[in-house]
C-alpha cells in the first residue's frame, strides 16, 4: 500500500470548503473528525478512514477531487 498523505497538500484557506463538502457526503463525520492542523494531516486522513470505511488510497482520492473543484470553481471567478 503506498503512502497517498505525503501526496496530499491542503491548504488551510481551503479548508472550510473540503469540510463542508465532506461532511455533506459523509454524514457519519464529526466536526471532531475534521478539525485540520498543518502538519497533521496523517491524523485528519486517519479518522476520515476509520469514520467512513473507505480506503486510504479512497480517502486522497476524494480529498483531491474536492480539492480540484474547489479551484476550478475559484479559477472561473
Amino acid at each position: 500500500m503506498t503512502n497517498n498523505y505525503a501526496t496530499m497538500n491542503i491548504r488551510g484557506y481551503q479548508w472550510p470548503v473540503l469540510k463542508k463538502l465532506l461532511r455533506q457526503r459523509f454524514s457519519e463525520l464529526s466536526d471532531e473528525d475534521l478539525v485540520f492542523e498543518a502538519g497533521k494531516e496523517t491524523e485528519l486522513y486517519t479518522r476520515i478512514e476509520r469514520k467512513t470505511g473507505k480506503s486510504q488510497e479512497d480517502v486522497a482520492l476524494i480529498i483531491k477531487g474536492m480539492q480540484q473543484a474547489y479551484l476550478q470553481q475559484t479559477t472561473l471567478l
